[in-house]
């Protein structure tokens, strides 16, 4: 497995929790918040849950844990969700 499939994966196990945790209209919201200069270095999901914890949740879908090694990932998965605007 290379790094983008992983992180493609990563990134629909993340959607697919806020998709369990939020509703349609939440992600909605989401998504047109992030569109806005406001959240140009920051993203909406922040304010309506923990998803660092989605993430958490996520890699330990894939049989991974949490380590600071796993930040590049990470941040690839959540660059991807939020290209794909979360849809798991």
């Amino acid at each position: 497995m290379n790094a983008l499939q992983t992180a493609e994966e990563l990134c629909t196990a993340f959607c697919r929790i806020l998709n369990q945790w939020l509703d349609v209209e939440t992600i909605a919201e989401i998504n047109r918040r992030n569109s806005t200069p406001e959240y140009h270095d920051c993203c909406a999901t922040h304010d309506f849950c923990d998803p660092n914890q989605a993430m958490v949740e996520a890699l330990r879908a894939l049989a991974l844990e949490f380590h600071p090694a796993l930040i590049g990932l990470i941040n690839e998965a959540w660059t991807l969700a939020q290209q794909r605007q979360f849809r798991s």
